[in-house]
């Protein structure tokens, strides 16, 4: 009956998770190759340093609160409500806090359009800090298709949005006010739906119900921060916006598989998880098939973007962004290692240990800091991309090692045992698609290769599926049996 339930639980969560993560992926890669077409790679860049602080403060403004409301299983509707009046004090500061912050981007990269940039994207702070108790409570009473829907229909009108102000000639703001209206209307879609009471009383006592949780949660996401985005920092300092609008365009495809299936699978695992915490090895079980599944698609898709990177970035953005090129061919072989790797927090969370979580979080950081640090001082781009690659396969094997030993109980060469199969298929793939690659005419239409090589990929990948079984255990992991 239990295993019942948590499959259960996991194909619903699954399901309309994955249909609002499509069409949002689809709605903003449509949305990109619209405006890439209409902005610059020094405009983009301008925007990715704002973004990189964005995400900093809104990490200030969670400080954790959304997994802890998930978590913690005893929190009524009033201590909810009180925690609400918190995100809104919390967020309207450290969206003030933002605003002035732009006064520090401006002398630090030399451009004053942060001194007022930097005030109209506080805008969108302050919005995303009022979502996360809405959101908390949708996902903690897995209302997967309430929440799912509603972030399809803000990204669209948002992608509307930053369309009709590009073609304006708003330039760079076109991109915030694209932000401002995704946050807005995401805001008040989950506000409606999750039926908060408005109470005007503040009480510290439900602050400290949460507080055990939320503060590793914070500090791994601070830690975590800094890790996943010290490379725009620098890139942005040293290199200058071109490189790092490039570096950015080439970053944005190698995280859209992983935006993707971990969209659809981390914010389904902790809240079924979380009913199990204690069950290591119910939770050990389940964990271990849905890494088999991300490797599978990982490590294929990694084949395949490294292979045909060219004909990918010129389809998608154009051929103004042939520097990005060489970068995503390089960390495409790291797609894999993203998408089973940024599943293992929501297993931490789900066994309460968010403690080694904050761990886990701080090993990474001196990993991959140290690889962008030691990049940076090449000055080179492409070389920057080699070894922040080698940094993300060491921080891999490392901090696995730790999931398995602290969060499951086990050890590293369980999960590798998970490994072989998808490590098999990939490898074929690479020898049929190397081939294909230099088979197919150079002057080929960027979209005709893709057509080519992708039905080729799909068929190889179908047949790989079959000839190994693999595909009994994908239906397995989706049934409910």
């Amino acid at each position: 009956m239990e295993v019942f339930s948590i499959n259960s639980s996991l194909k619903n969560g699954f399901f309309y998770t994955a249909i609002g993560k499509f069409s949002l992926v689809f709605t903003n890669l449509l949305v990109n190759a619209i405006l890439s077409r209409i902005l610059t790679p020094s405009e983009y860049g301008v925007v990715a340093i704002v973004q990189v602080f964005i995400l900093f403060f809104q990490i200030l403004v969670e400080a954790g609160i959304g997994p802890a409301i998930i978590q913690n299983k005893n929190l009524n509707n009033k201590e909810i409500s009180i925690l609400f009046n918190y995100s809104i004090i919390f967020a309207f500061i450290l969206s003030m806090f933002f605003g002035f912050f732009g006064i520090v981007l401006a002398k630090i990269y030399q451009n004053n359009i942060y001194l007022n940039l930097s005030w109209v994207q506080s805008i969108a702070i302050f919005f995303n800090g009022l979502n996360v108790v809405p959101s908390a409570i949708l996902n903690k009473n897995k209302q997967f298709k309430t929440i799912n829907f509603n972030q399809i229909l803000s990204s669209f009108f948002s992608g509307l949005i930053g369309i009709f102000f590009a073609i304006k000639g708003y330039g760079v703001y076109s991109l915030v006010f694209s932000a401002i209206g995704l946050s807005f209307l995401f805001f008040i879609l989950n506000f409606i739906r999750a039926s908060i009471v408005l109470t005007k009383k503040l009480d510290t006592i439900v602050m400290r119900k949460i507080l055990g949780f939320s503060i590793y949660q914070f500090s791994f996401n601070f830690i975590n921060y800094f890790s996943r985005n010290s490379d725009n920092i620098l890139i942005g300092k040293f290199l200058g916006p071109i490189d790092l609008g490039n570096y950015s365009k080439a970053y944005q495809l190698l995280m859209m598989p992983n935006s993707v299936l971990l969209g659809i699978i981390n914010p389904v695992l902790q809240p079924v998880l979380s009913d199990y915490q204690d069950d290591v090895e119910t939770i050990k079980k389940t964990y271990l098939k849905i890494v088999r599944f991300l490797a599978l698609i990982g490590i294929s898709l990694s084949v395949f973007l490294s292979l045909f990177s060219k004909s990918i970035i010129y389809f998608i953005f154009g051929k103004q962004w042939g520097l990005a090129v060489f970068p995503f061919q390089i960390l495409a072989t790291t797609v894999w290692i993203q998408m089973t790797l940024s599943s293992t927090g929501a297993i931490f969370q789900s066994r309460n240990k968010t403690k080694d979580l904050f761990l886990t979080g701080l090993l990474s950081a001196i990993i991959l800091v140290g690889s962008i640090s030691i990049g940076i001082l090449t000055n080179d781009l492409n070389k920057l991309s080699i070894i922040l690659t080698v940094g993300f396969y060491i921080n891999y094997f490392v901090n696995f090692s730790l999931v398995m030993k602290l969060a499951l109980d086990d050890n590293l060469f369980t999960l590798l045992k998970e490994l072989r199969i998808p490590i098999l298929i990939g490898f074929i793939e690479f020898l049929v698609l190397y081939v294909t690659k230099f088979i197919l005419p150079s002057s080929l239409n960027v979209f005709i290769d893709l057509l080519i090589s992708g039905v080729i990929f799909v068929i190889i990948f179908a047949i790989l599926l079959f000839v190994t079984g693999e595909y009994k255990k994908i239906l397995l992991l989706l049934s409910k049996e």
